[in-house]
């Protein structure tokens, strides 16, 4: 009979060693794979804040136009108006800087789009004010009046309906500031008139 011979005991350190190895290997590859990925996401942020950073590069020509929509409207050069040229300031903005400046300078404008050698602005409503100013401007006492009053910076008639609600039905090319002082705060007032024809004939005084 042959005796059963005892495993060298080399060969179960052996098997603790390679387990330890593996073990070990594991553990230093979950981290290198979680540091990559720790040190890629700082890269795609940083690379993200650049774009945004990035200057919008407005032509030093850019133009700003103002376009309106005016009811029965017919000769449609008449819609758009041009406000002049971007400042040089603004040629090495970012878009938000730029539409900032926008919203600063023309508070009661859309921004209906930003390009390279253009910029669009609308008016907030087809009546050329905004919500909020159309609102404080309707008044049930006024109902069926018609008002000589300031449409942003030039002259313009209003109508209020039998429910006092005010609407814009002539625009005009007479700037405000172009009158004497007395006239200037009477219209900032408002000039009110009861009749279309006395209206209409008002407005004709200041063209003339």
């Amino acid at each position: 009979m042959f005796e059963k011979k005892d495993q060298p005991a080399w060969k179960g350190i052996t098997l603790v060693l390679v387990g330890v190895v593996v073990l070990v290997s594991g553990i230093y590859i979950g981290s290198k794979t979680q540091d990559k990925k720790t040190v890629q996401n700082p890269v795609k942020h940083e690379q993200s804040k650049e774009k945004t950073n990035e200057a919008f590069k407005l032509s030093n020509s850019c133009e700003i136009w103002l376009h309106k929509d005016i009811e029965d409207e017919t000769d449609a050069e008449q819609s758009s108006v041009m406000l002049g040229t971007v400042p040089k300031g603004l040629l090495n903005k970012t878009q938000g800087e730029i539409v900032s400046y926008l919203k600063d300078k023309y508070p009661d404008k859309n921004i209906e789009s930003i390009g390279e050698y253009e910029i669009v602005l609308s008016d907030s409503n087809k009546d050329g004010n905004s919500e909020q100013d159309k609102s404080n401007k309707d008044d049930i006492s006024k109902a069926n009046k018609y008002t000589i009053e300031d449409d942003n910076g030039y002259i313009g008639l209003y109508k209020y309906d039998n429910k006092g609600k005010r609407k814009l039905i002539e625009k005009t090319h007479v700037k405000v500031d172009s009158l004497p002082k007395a006239v200037q705060n009477d219209i900032k007032q408002g000039i009110y008139m009861n009749s279309e024809d006395e209206a209409y004939s008002r407005l004709e005084d200041f063209g003339s």
